[in-house]
């Protein structure tokens, strides 16, 4: 049975997300603060999915989500969706550059939640299905099964999000992708966004593995259509 851990002070919100996860089978923990929070992820064992409030009454949600991403427990690729009454772009896109798979803005449709979490947790499933393929270019190198980049030889550090829209970009050499099929493929129809937010992963992907990222090398835009990886 899948884990999750819900991190709500609003105890209204809490027993709504209680009771849509719990009628899909799934295990539900509650925190109401960001030290409960913190003590469940240290005492409690690993959890399959984090759904987090950006407003907690000791943190907020961006400096928790950074320290998960960051604590090296194990939790550093585990799904996280960010909930929220910023609908703002700005903060949709704060809340994903600090590691958020997703961003749900209240008042939120119950359904819709449990929704997006199921998609989630089945795309966690799937990355753990073994893949041998490792896609090899100049000067750079994706191992699909241990999720691992290296430029010149040198490891590159991405978080779970850039590293799966490198290798969807570099799984397709030479064909151009648009937002929308990249947010479709990564997100699984789960994101309803400013599709932008495509374009602040890319830049910090090039910034990463590129030579030049003034000049990108590997992710290059076509503009008016989207981006195309490399085909040497």
């Amino acid at each position: 049975m899948p884990r999750v851990l819900v991190v709500e002070d609003d105890a209204a919100v809490r027993r709504v997300v209680e009771y849509a996860l719990g009628g899909e089978g799934i295990e539900v923990e509650a925190a109401s603060s960001g030290r409960e929070a913190t003590e469940l992820l240290e005492g409690e064992g690993p959890f399959d999915l984090v759904i987090l409030d950006w407003m907690l009454p000791d943190t907020d949600g961006i400096a928790l989500c950074r320290r998960i991403r960051a604590s090296g427990s194990g939790m550093e690729n585990v799904p996280i969706i960010m909930l929220s009454v910023r609908d703002d772009e700005t903060s949709i896109v704060v809340g994903l550059e600090v590691g958020a798979d997703d961003y749900v803005t209240k008042p939120f449709s119950p359904r819709e939640l449990a929704s997006r979490v199921r998609a989630h947790l089945r795309r966690r499933r799937s990355r753990a299905a073994p893949q041998s393929e490792t896609l090899k270019f100049d000067g750079l190198e994706i191992d699909l099964s241990r999720r691992r980049v290296f430029r010149e030889g040198e490891p590159v550090r991405l978080t779970n999000r850039e590293f799966e829209i490198l290798a969807f970009l570099a799984s397709r050499p030479g064909e151009v992708c648009d937002r929308e099929r990249i947010l479709r493929h990564i997100w699984g129809g789960c994101f309803y966004g400013e599709p932008r937010v495509v374009d602040v992963h890319i830049q910090h992907i090039r910034h990463k593995i590129e030579p030049d990222p003034e000049n990108p090398r590997y992710i290059q835009t076509v503009f008016g259509a989207g981006y195309r990886f490399t085909e040497e």
